[in-house]
C-alpha cells in the first residue's frame, strides 16, 4: 500500500501571501520616508535635494528604520477580532500587566530616538541643532540645550502614541464582517470587500489631520511638562541633561559644571522644529500601522484563485486551517471557504466527491468545523444563563426523624431563679420575645398580614440594619451621580459591550468567522442541489436548518431579556456586532428554506419544524427597537 503523501498545511500557503502583502505596506512606507526626507533635507540644490542616489536617499533609508520598527510589535501582537470584556476596566485590567505593554511602548521610543539623530542630523545650520556648541566669547564647548529638547518632546510623543496604539488596539487587523455578495447579485456587481489601496486613500486625510492635531498640541504642552518638578523625581529637563551630559563627556570636553542652562530652550524656532517633527514622526507611524493593517487583511487569493489551489491536497491543506489553533489562521482558512462557496464551482465538486479522507468526508469535516463554530454560540449564551454554581450540594438532605421516647407527664423543670422577681419588660423587649419565639417555635400555619407585622417589626428593632441599608443607599445614589460624567466610562457596563462578550467569546470574538461558518454552509448546501453526484449533503440539511433556528430563537430572545446592567446610564439597546450575526443566520436559514422546502418530507423535517424556521427567518426591522429600562 503506497504511504499516505504529507498533507502542507495552511500555514505554508498563507504565510507567502502574507509576506507579499507586507512588501507592499512596506513600499507605501518607504515613499513617505523619501517624502519627508525631501522636506527636512537643505535645499542648497534643487536637484541634488530630491535626486535618489544622494543625501535624499540617505535620508529616506534611514528615516525608514524607525518606520520598520513598528512593523515589529504589529507582527508579534498580530490578532483577528475585537478585544470582548463587560467594560474598559475589565480590558484594561487583563492587559495592563502583560509583556505586550512594555514592549510597545518601548519599540516606539526605539523609533522616536532614531527619528530624532536623523533629524537633527539633517537640519541646517540656521537651526542650531548641533549637540555641541561653542560659548559665546570662548573657544570652550558646551552643549545645546535644543537637540536635548527636540529628543525628549518626541520620546514624549512615543509615549502618548504607544498609548492610543493600546488604546484603540492597532494591533488587530480589521477583517470584512460580510466578505461575499448578497443572494442573487450578479457577476458584474460590486464587490463588497474594498482594495486595500482604496481602504488606505480613505484613512488618509484622517490620518493627516489627527497628526497636525497632536503634534500641535503636544508642541504647545510640553514645555510645561519639561520644567515640571513634582518633589518626588526631577523634571525630565533635569534628567534628560544630566544623562545627556554622561555620555558626551566621553567625546568632548565639557566644563565641570553639572546644573542646567539658566536659559530655557523655549525659543520659537525650537517650538517650530518640535511641531514639524511631529507631525511627521506621528504621520510615519500612523502611516505604517494603517498600510499595515490595509494590506494584510486581504483576500487569500493568488491569481484570482485560492491560495491552496497549488497544494497537492487542497482540501487537506484548507482543513488543517480550519481546524487551526490560532485565531487569525482560521480567519484566513474560512474567508477561502466562503469564496470556494461563493465562486469557484471546481473546488465545490472536489468537496463534495472527496469521500476516501481519513477522519471522514471532506465535506462532513468542513460541516463539523462550521456546526463547532455556530454552536459555540448557543453554548455561550447557555453558560452566561446558567445559574452560578454553589459549593454545597443541591440534593436536598432528607432529615433524620426524632427519636421516638416516653410521652412527657409534665411541664419540664424551670431551670431560672425562682425566688427572684421577674424585671417588668418593656414595649421593645416584649415585641422582640414575640419575635424570637416565633422564630423558635414549630412551623405553624401563619397568615401573611401577621408575617408582614413580623418582619417589619424585626427591622425597625435593628438600627445596625437600617444603618447598613441607608449607607447603601447612599454610597448607591453617589455612585450613579459619578457614572452621569464622562470619567466614569471606564466603569460602565454597556448593554453593547455585555452582549457581544456573550455572543463572540473572550477575550478576543471575530464576527467574520461565525458570518462566514454560516454563510459556507448555507451555500455549500444550496449547490448541492446540482452539483452533489453522490447526495452526501442533503443528509445534513436537517441537522443545519434546526441549528440555524436554534441559534436565531437564542439570539433574539438574548436581545430582548438581557436588559441593562446598572451602570449603564445610557440604556441603548444596540449591538452591530450581534445583528450581523443574527442577520447572516437568518439569511442562511431563508435560502436553505427556500431551496429545500419543497423536499421536507424526503429531508424528514415536520411542519412545525418548517414553520418555526420560516418564522425565525423573518428578516428583523432596519433599526433596532430602543427599549426604556424600567
Amino acid at each position: 500500500m503506497a504511504p499516505t503523501p504529507r498533507i502542507r498545511p495552511y500555514k505554508d500557503f498563507l504565510t507567502p501571501a502574507l509576506h507579499k502583502w507586507f512588501s507592499l505596506a512596506s513600499a507605501i512606507v518607504f515613499a513617505l520616508c523619501y517624502v519627508e526626507s525631501f522636506l527636512i533635507g537643505e535645499k542648497n540644490s534643487l536637484f541634488w535635494s530630491w535626486f535618489p542616489i544622494g543625501k535624499a536617499g540617505i535620508r529616506a533609508l534611514l528615516l525608514f528604520i524607525p518606520g520598520f520598527v513598528i512593523f515589529i510589535p504589529r507582527i508579534g501582537h498580530l490578532h483577528v477580532g475585537l478585544r470582548t470584556s463587560y467594560s474598559p476596566w475589565d480590558t484594561f485590567q487583563k492587559y495592563a500587566t502583560t509583556i505586550q505593554v512594555p514592549q510597545t511602548i518601548g519599540w516606539y521610543c526605539a523609533s522616536a530616538w532614531f527619528f530624532s539623530e536623523v533629524y537633527v542630523w539633517s537640519a541646517s545650520k540656521d537651526q542650531d541643532l548641533n549637540r555641541i556648541k561653542l560659548m559665546p566669547k570662548t573657544d570652550r564647548t558646551m552643549l545645546n540645550e535644543k537637540p536635548i529638547y527636540l529628543t525628549s518632546f518626541l520620546l514624549f510623543l512615543a509615549v502618548i502614541q504607544a498609548a492610543f496604539h493600546l488604546f484603540y488596539d492597532y494591533d488587530r487587523i480589521d477583517m470584512p464582517a460580510m466578505k461575499t455578495k448578497p443572494w442573487g447579485a450578479t457577476k458584474e456587481s460590486k464587490q463588497v470587500v474594498t482594495p486595500p489601496a482604496e481602504l488606505f486613500q480613505t484613512k488618509l486625510p484622517s490620518i493627516i489631520v489627527s497628526a497636525l492635531k497632536r503634534a500641535v498640541i503636544a508642541a504647545v504642552t510640553f514645555p510645561f511638562i519639561y520644567i515640571l518638578d513634582l518633589g518626588l523625581l526631577p523634571s525630565i529637563r533635569s534628567m534628560a541633561w544630566g544623562f545627556t551630559r554622561q555620555w558626551a563627556t566621553l567625546f568632548w570636553t565639557l566644563s565641570k559644571s553639572t546644573s542646567v542652562p539658566s536659559v530655557k530652550p523655549f525659543h520659537w524656532s525650537v517650538l517650530k522644529n518640535s511641531a514639524t517633527s511631529g507631525f511627521l514622526l506621528i504621520m510615519l507611524w500612523e502611516v505604517t500601522n494603517a498600510a499595515f493593517s490595509a494590506y494584510v487583511a486581504q483576500e487569500p487569493l493568488k491569481n484570482e484563485r485560492p491560495i491552496t489551489h497549488e497544494s497537492r491536497d487542497p482540501n487537506g491543506s484548507l482543513l488543517s486551517g480550519l481546524k487551526g489553533k490560532k485565531l487569525q489562521t482560521r480567519a484566513f482558512a474560512f474567508w477561502e471557504l466562503v469564496y470556494i462557496g461563493e465562486r469557484f464551482q471546481g473546488r465545490r465538486k472536489q468537496i463534495y466527491t472527496d469521500i476516501d479522507r481519513p477522519g471522514g468526508s471532506t465535506w462532513s469535516q468542513i460541516l463539523a468545523v462550521c456546526m463547532e463554530v455556530i454552536n459555540g454560540i448557543q453554548t455561550r449564551i447557555a453558560d452566561y444563563e446558567k445559574p452560578p454554581s454553589t459549593g454545597a450540594s443541591n440534593s436536598p438532605k432528607v432529615p433524620e426523624p426524632p427519636i421516638q421516647g416516653l410521652p412527657r407527664m409534665a411541664e419540664p423543670i424551670q431551670q431560672t431563679d425562682i425566688f427572684t422577681k421577674p424585671k417588668k419588660r418593656g414595649t421593645r423587649e416584649s415585641v422582640g420575645q414575640i419575635v424570637k419565639n416565633h422564630g423558635q417555635s414549630p412551623p405553624s400555619p401563619v397568615s401573611p398580614r401577621a408575617k408582614k407585622l413580623l418582619e417589619k417589626a424585626e427591622t425597625m428593632l435593628s438600627p445596625a440594619s437600617q444603618d447598613d441599608q441607608s449607607l447603601a443607599a447612599l454610597l448607591r445614589e453617589w455612585t450613579l451621580v459619578f457614572l452621569k460624567y464622562p470619567v466614569s466610562w471606564p466603569f460602565r457596563q454597556t448593554y453593547r459591550r455585555r452582549i457581544t462578550a456573550i455572543v463572540l467569546g473572550q477575550p478576543y470574538g471575530d464576527v467574520g468567522v461565525l458570518v462566514d461558518a454560516v454563510d459556507a454552509v448555507t451555500r455549500f448546501s444550496v449547490c448541492s442541489l446540482t452539483e452533489d453526484e453522490y447526495g452526501h449533503v442533503q443528509r445534513d440539511v436537517k441537522s443545519i436548518i434546526q441549528t440555524l433556528t436554534t441559534t436565531v430563537m437564542k439570539l433574539e430572545a438574548l436581545k430582548a431579556n438581557l436588559g441593562f446592567h446598572w451602570t449603564d446610564i445610557e440604556r441603548k439597546q444596540e449591538c452591530p456586532e450581534v445583528d450581523i450575526v443574527l442577520e447572516a443566520c437568518k439569511i442562511g436559514l431563508n435560502e436553505l428554506v427556500t431551496a429545500f422546502g419543497d423536499y421536507s418530507e424526503d429531508l424528514r423535517l415536520s411542519q412545525s419544524e418548517m414553520r418555526a424556521a420560516r418564522l425565525a427567518a423573518t428578516p428583523a426591522p432596519k433599526k433596532p427597537e430602543m427599549i426604556q429600562a424600567s
